[in-house]
């Protein structure tokens, strides 16, 4: 199930490999989400900082420049573009899940500081997308800029 806006959508299928596979992988990830409630008001967001910079940021982006953020009081990836919440992402300084497969790292974008979805092992970004409320991660060759 993905949590929309207090609507609850329900997805049948595979369990996601999230936590088994990083997005390195030839193939692409999938994570299913689990619960059903809205974003709340008040919203306990994960906050990013560079270190080399002290830049703070709750706004993560993917190869594509889409924009997820981590709400850690419940563990949950936001996919900002339709207000979808993934569960299972449990934030841990740059990491962004318990089996430390994916991580934040930062880059400058028109000398603008930002923070990117990456894979832990390889630093590549990961193109993330959510297709009939799945999120799906996907590998690139690209490295933040």
């Amino acid at each position: 199930m993905a949590r929309h806006a207090g609507l609850t959508l329900f997805y049948a299928g595979l369990i996601g490999l999230i936590g088994t596979l990083g997005c390195g992988d030839s193939q692409s990830t999938t994570a299913t989400p689990t619960a059903s409630v809205s974003v709340p008001v008040g919203t306990t967001l994960a906050v990013f900082t560079d270190q080399a910079s002290g830049f703070q940021t709750s706004d993560v982006y993917d190869s594509d420049n889409e924009l997820v953020r981590f709400e850690s009081s419940q563990n949950a990836l936001w996919w900002v573009p339709t207000n979808l919440l993934f569960d299972g992402w449990v934030v841990q300084g740059s990491f962004l899940d318990t089996g430390r497969l994916y991580q934040v790292r930062f880059g400058m974008v028109g000398g603008t500081p930002r923070a990117y979805f990456t894979e832990s092992g390889r630093g590549t970004l990961c193109d993330l997308s959510v297709v009939n409320n799945v999120l799906q991660i996907a590998p690139t060759d690209l490295l933040p800029p």
